[in-house]
């Protein structure tokens, strides 16, 4: 699985999760999860490459009760790795 498709995971992993992703501009900042006008969305900084997007995403997948979705086991080891360095 190539890097592309595992960002293509990620955003379909928030699709399932009901989070809107977007990318705007944030003036350098990598973005993240958050709650904007009631709606749960993913803001990412539209200058990531794409393994600062996996690794953001990973990151905030990690916070997240994912355990009972099935999510591909590339993704769902990054997203482990982060839950577990939250402990």
């Amino acid at each position: 699985m190539t890097d592309t498709q595992l960002l293509q995971e990620c955003e379909a992993l928030a699709e399932r999760l009901g989070i809107r992703v977007s990318r705007e501009d944030l003036a350098g900042g990598p973005g993240g999860l958050c709650t904007f006008k009631g709606e749960s969305r993913f803001i990412l900084d539209y200058r990531l490459d794409v393994t600062s997007q996996i690794e953001l995403f990973s990151r905030e997948f990690g916070r997240l009760p994912t355990e009972d979705i099935y999510v591909v086991p590339r993704l769902r080891d990054q997203i482990d790795t982060y839950r577990e360095v939250q402990i």
